[in-house]
């Protein structure tokens, strides 16, 4: 009998051993699957933008360059401006823009886009809320068919007594509204970064973006690097 008992409780460890094995195995292949499902890559931002403010309308134009890694990602100019509908709390925004972009497959294409939308602030003190909702319309120059998105935004900054430095935190939502990945989110950007105001008229912006693309293949997490000059007229 002992012999019986003895022969059992060694095929059960033998058993028990051989399982735990396995799943030890099968973590290991989820967690590299899970690494590999992720591609990375740093780039940097640069932007200078003048705005001029005539009453409620104010007008933009802005010059950008984007890398990614050792090569440029785009090269990107954009003009247009907001009317307010409410001081502060509500405008109407319309932009339109001309970039050099590099494709995901390392081509360069002429792109036009568009944004329709609306934005605005809310005081809270010590902090400043700022909102927006943006359609955005993408064309590669020679196609009629567009790339359409639905951009949200969130941020919130802090406006510290006696000092010209506002740090500030933000996210920015990307809907992807038609094609194949129609309802799907498309990308998200988090923002971390702060203002400093040089005077009334001048102001510099610096900032790490962290962006997760979702639908790229395969799915890509990027930081990005921001540096930003303004100049209000």
């Amino acid at each position: 009998m002992k012999k019986i008992i003895s022969t059992t409780l060694l095929f059960l460890s033998m058993a028990l051993c051989s399982s735990a094995n396995g799943v030890t195995t099968t973590a290991t292949e989820s967690a590299e699957a899970a690494t590999n499902a992720f591609d990375t890559h740093i780039g940097t931002m640069w932007d200078l933008s003048i705005g001029k403010k005539m009453g409620p309308v104010r007008l933009m134009l802005q010059q950008s360059v984007f890398t990614i890694d050792t090569y440029m990602e785009r090269a990107m100019t954009i003009f247009g401006g907001d009317v307010e509908v409410i001081p502060t709390y509500l405008k109407v925004t319309a932009l339109g823009f001309y970039l050099y972009h590099r494709s995901d497959t390392g081509q360069y294409r002429n792109l036009l886009r568009y944004h329709a939308g609306l934005n605005g602030a809310v005081p809270f003190k010590p902090l400043t809320l700022t909102w927006g909702a943006r359609f955005e319309s993408t064309y590669i120059v020679g196609n009629n068919t567009p790339v359409d998105k639905l951009r949200t935004r969130l941020r919130a900054s802090a406006n510290i007594p006696n000092s010209k430095f506002s740090p500030f935190i933000g996210a920015e939502h990307f809907l992807q509204l038609n094609g194949t990945s129609a309802g799907n989110t498309e990308r998200i950007w988090i923002d971390l970064g702060v203002t400093y105001k040089i005077d009334k008229n001048n102001s510099i912006e610096f900032l790490v973006r962290e962006e997760n693309r979702q639908l790229a293949t395969p799915q890509q997490w990027n930081t990005n690097i921001g540096f930003a000059y303004k100049v209000n007229l």
